[in-house]
């Protein structure tokens, strides 16, 4: 140290200083996502209103809450969108929480008391929160019919036709459909829907296509007591069966498009989000699955497995039939509920909005990290799930595609493992260095420089040997476009 500088050296500086120092570059890759997060979450002016789309049934809010209310205060608290009444009821598992509603222009205090939820994450970690069981999402006025004998049938309507007008009104939703037949008592409706058309050969055969088609129909319910649509043997498509795919040669008898399913294990079956959630509960066991072609009940045995897609939409839920004595998979069943979303509204507190978002996925992404090491070191992550350089090129290049937000996540993502992994007490890295620190501060004196130079090489050769695991799964996921490249040239 010259001697101008001393008493200035990093080594000279006091415990507390020099505990500081270490920990600020760490730190800051932890405070950058906040930031990154805010500038994405800022850009949300506006949000999903907090009106019921749809209810699930034997949930908290089945009888209590109606698709189309609207929630204006939640636990004394004002509310506009579906954000603020989630996060309340998210906050209060198994406690009462009072709902000031709007329907048919009149307000109303209802008092709904959340179930425990257990939401799952990767690696294994459940948050528990409260649900009552609503979502903002609308089914629109997909139909299906209920019986070959029905007036609906009569008039040649088929499952997976949506309407768009009944006598004379638009029809977006199926709650605009229930307000236009609910009270009809058997007059005819004329009646305007598009249907499905599968297109063959489409682009040559490389995808799958349908088309819609209009058509025109007069619907006349049966009179009687009870709703038209009941009346006109007209239901939700939820439960009908749109897509087979059959894995197996000898896939003979079981479900086919079209079918609606009715029971599992002789329970009835009244939403297919709850039907996937029956079937992720008790894993592949067999059970007896009962579905109704035209008036025909069928019921057979299978192993049930449930199969959702990455965007965890109630749309992109599928259903695996595993064959109940060797578990091969049989079939894949899926279902066709396009939905909607009410007019979006101002967000009410934007940077607030944005600043808890950032907050609240920083702190996810932050143990999401922390767990991925823990279980790498379990043994319960394999250790080719370890990228280095070039699998975050190819990632900063896909998110770069997809736009500004989604590389601004990336790059909090990143900072966020690198900031964490720096921390990791190993010489070398910013956590061996508060490692020595700590120890210094128990000891009462600094550790001896042999010891830090036996500790450094040991750090340096974990990060050799971490770098080099890294390069070999890059280059093995890498390795066939590789091969293609050179092959080419």
């Amino acid at each position: 140290v010259r001697p101008e500088d001393e008493g200035r050296a990093f080594s000279q500086q006091a415990l507390w200083k020099r505990v500081v120092i270490v920990f600020a570059g760490p730190a800051m890759n932890l405070l950058l996502p906040i930031g990154l997060f805010f500038v994405v979450y800022l850009g949300d002016a506006q949000s999903v209103p907090a009106v019921v789309g749809t209810v699930f049934p034997d949930r908290p809010a089945d009888g209590v809450l109606e698709p189309g209310d609207r929630v204006v205060q939640a636990d004394g608290e004002d509310v506009s969108t579906f954000y603020e009444l989630a996060r309340i009821i998210e906050a209060h598992p198994e406690e009462p929480v009072e709902l000031v509603v709007e329907r048919a222009e009149e307000r109303r205090t209802v008092t709904v008391t959340p179930f425990l939820a257990r939401s799952r994450r990767p690696l294994d970690l459940v948050d528990e929160v409260g649900r009552i069981g609503i979502k903002p999402h609308h089914p629109l006025a997909v139909i299906g019919v209920t019986s070959p004998s029905s007036p609906a049938a009569a008039a040649r309507l088929r499952a997976f036709d949506r309407i768009i007008s009944a006598a004379g009104e638009p029809v977006d939703r199926w709650i605009d459909l229930e307000r236009l037949l609910g009270g009809n008592r058997g007059s005819m409706v004329p009646v305007t829907y598009m249907r499905p058309t599968r297109v063959e050969g489409a682009l040559g055969g490389l995808v799958e296509m349908e088309v819609y088609e209009p058509h025109v129909a007069t619907l006349t319910p049966e009179p009687g007591p009870g709703g038209g649509l009941t009346r006109s043997g007209i239901e939700e498509s939820d439960l009908y069966v749109a897509h087979v795919t059959a894995r197996a040669n000898d896939y003979e008898g079981g479900v086919r498009p079209g079918d609606r399913l009715v029971a599992l294990d002789a329970v009835p079956i009244r939403l297919w989000a709850t039907f996937v959630e029956d079937v992720e509960a008790t894993g592949d066991a067999a059970q007896e699955l009962s579905w109704r072609r035209g008036d025909q009940l069928v019921t057979r045995t299978y192993r049930l497995r449930a199969a959702r897609s990455v965007t965890n939409q109630d749309s992109d839920q599928r259903v695996l039939l595993l064959d109940p004595e060797t578990g091969r998979h049989l079939a894949t069943l899926g279902h066709w509920r396009p939905t909607t979303l009410d007019a979006p509204v101002p967000n009410p507190s934007t940077i607030g909005y944005a600043l808890d978002q950032s907050f609240r996925v920083t702190a996810d992404l932050m143990e999401l990290t922390v767990y991925s090491v823990v279980r790498l070191f379990q043994g319960r992550l394999p250790l080719r799930d370890i990228g280095g350089p070039l699998r975050i090129f190819e990632a900063t290049e896909a998110a770069a595609r997809e736009g500004a937000t989604n590389y601004l996540s990336l790059m909090a993502f990143i900072s966020i493992n690198l900031g964490l992994i720096n921390l990791l007490p190993i010489p070398m890295l910013d956590g061996g260095h508060l490692m020595f620190l700590f120890v210094e501060a128990a000891a009462r004196r600094p550790v001896s420089t042999r010891v830090r130079e036996y500790a450094s090489m040991v750090g340096l050769a974990l990060l050799v040997i971490l770098m080099v695991l890294a390069f070999k799964n890059d280059l093995e996921r890498q390795w066939p476009r590789i091969v293609e490249a050179f092959e080419d040239s």
